[in-house]
């Protein structure tokens, strides 16, 4: 038997299928992952250090005392400084990650072990920004569940989701569908910077053509009853 046909159980987050031949996962969990990461832009461009917004309803992170007029397990995410967690006696693993910290780690282990195995690829953008990371990810998630570590790289990748959801609010879903491509609408700035950005082409509406955006799906709403 072919080395490529050899199957065996998907170590993806204890799932029960098959791992697709010659892989360490199903083309579920795969696709899971391509989710996580396409979500963990979308939620991360929702966030806002302003009080009230965010996730305030949920748990706070460890270490911080009385809170200041600001979120700030939003201000902690946002900063690439952050970790996930201390070395030492204050060690906890409940503290609040880098967004843009992680996602960067993450490109760089990824792009090292391609390099390592001289695999064919692109580096990672030198720019490095969350939607240009995960974008970047995203591109080589088939190629990582080749490898014995992407049961890690999931955990990794599901650990980030869980935070960013938490933080931008379980119930932020997508606004309406991309007039381009039919992707979800997410919206992004603040109170006082009302816009949407379509997670899958990137298109963004603010101002007038937002507005003709909303007039335009009206219509369409409107024509379809």
């Amino acid at each position: 038997m072919h080395c490529d046909d050899y199957t065996a159980p998907c170590t993806v987050d204890r799932c029960q299928r098959t791992a697709e031949p010659g892989r360490y996962a199903c083309e579920p969990c795969a696709e899971r992952m391509r989710r996580w990461l396409r979500e963990i832009d979308d939620y991360a461009a929702t966030l806002t250090a302003a009080p009230g917004r965010g996730g305030e309803g949920g748990r706070r992170s460890p270490g911080y005392g009385s809170r200041p007029p600001a979120n700030l397990d939003v201000i902690a995410a946002l900063d690439p400084r952050s970790v996930a967690h201390v070395i030492g006696p204050d060690d906890t693993d409940g503290a609040t990650r880098s967004i843009i910290g992680t996602v960067n780690r993450l490109c760089g282990w990824v792009h090292s072990e391609l390099r390592r195995l001289d695999a064919d690829h692109h580096a990672p953008p030198r720019e490095l920004t969350i939607t240009r990371g995960t974008g970047w990810l995203r591109g080589y998630i088939d190629w990582c569940t080749t490898q014995p570590w992407a049961d890690d790289l999931a955990d990794d990748l599901r650990e980030l989701h869980a935070q960013v959801q938490r933080l931008a609010g379980n119930s932020t879903r997508p606004l309406a569908p991309c007039w381009d491509c039919g992707g979800p609408l997410w919206p992004v700035g603040d109170t006082d910077t009302l816009a949407v950005r379509c997670g899958d082409c990137g298109s963004s509406y603010d101002g007038l053509a937002l507005l003709d955006l909303g007039q335009r799906l009206a219509f369409e709403t409107m024509g379809a009853a």
